[in-house]
C-alpha cells in the first residue's frame, strides 16, 4: 500500500518534471520512508487516543527511532506491516509499567546488545560508509547508556525492543554470521 502510493507519487512527479535530476526509483524510496514515518505517527496517535497514553507513546517512539537511526535492526518486507507493528508495539508498550530496577536492568542489557550487534541491517539503508560503522556502534551505546542518567522506564523499554530487532536481524537474516 505505502510502496504503491510512493510509486504513483514518484511517477507523477517525474511526469510533471521529466528533467528533474533525481531518478524515479530514488524518489520512490524517499517517499516510502516519508509515508512510512507518517503512517507510524498517525497510527500511534490513533492508538494513544484510545489508551490515553499519549506522552508515553511519544517517548517510546522518539527513543526507538533515535536508536534505530544509528543502530539499524530487522526490516519487515512491507512498509504498511512495519507501520502497523511499530505503532501497535508502541501503543501496547505504553501501557507497561516497570520500576527503577527493571529500568536499570533493561538499559544494561540493551547496552550490551547494541555494543555487540549495532549497526545491523543498515547496509542498503544508508549512505554512511562501512568504515564509520564502529562509530555507529559507539553512538548507539552512548544513546542507550544515557538512560543510566535519565532513568526513563519508557526509554529503557524502547531501547530494549530496538536492541532485540538487532538480535533478530542477525539471527533471522544473517544466521548470526558476518556481524560488523
Amino acid at each position: 500500500m505505502i510502496e504503491n502510493a510512493a510509486g504513483r507519487i514518484a511517477r507523477h512527479i517525474k511526469s510533471v518534471v521529466p528533467n528533474h535530476p533525481v531518478h524515479e526509483d530514488d524518489m520512490r524510496h524517499t517517499l516510502i520512508v516519508i509515508l512510512n514515518t507518517a503512517a507510524v505517527v498517525l497510527f500511534t496517535i490513533i492508538g494513544a487516543m484510545f489508551t490515553g497514553r499519549g506522552s508515553e507513546v511519544i517517548m517510546l517512539l522518539k527513543c526507538f527511532a533515535l536508536l534505530r537511526l544509528v543502530s539499524g535492526g530487522l526490516h519487515l518486507e512491507s512498509s504498511i506491516g512495519c507501520a502497523l507493528v511499530t505503532s501497535g508495539a508502541a501503543t501496547a508498550l505504553s501501557m507497561v509499567s516497570i520500576n527503577s530496577t527493571w529500568t536499570m536492568v533493561l538499559t544494561l542489557i540493551s547496552m550490551v546488545i547494541v555494543l555487540h550487534y549495532a549497526p545491523s541491517g543498515i547496509e542498503h539503508q544508508t549512505r554512511i560508509p562501512e568504515r564509520f560503522y564502529p562509530l555507529l556502534t559507539v553512538i548507539s551505546f552512548l544513546i542507550v547508556a544515557s538512560n543510566l542518567w535519565f532513568g526513563s522506564s519508557w526509554a529503557a523499554i524502547a531501547f530494549f525492543v530496538q536492541a532485540m530487532t538487532l538480535v533478530a536481524n542477525e539471527c533471522i537474516t544473517k544466521g548470526g554470521d558476518n556481524h560488523v
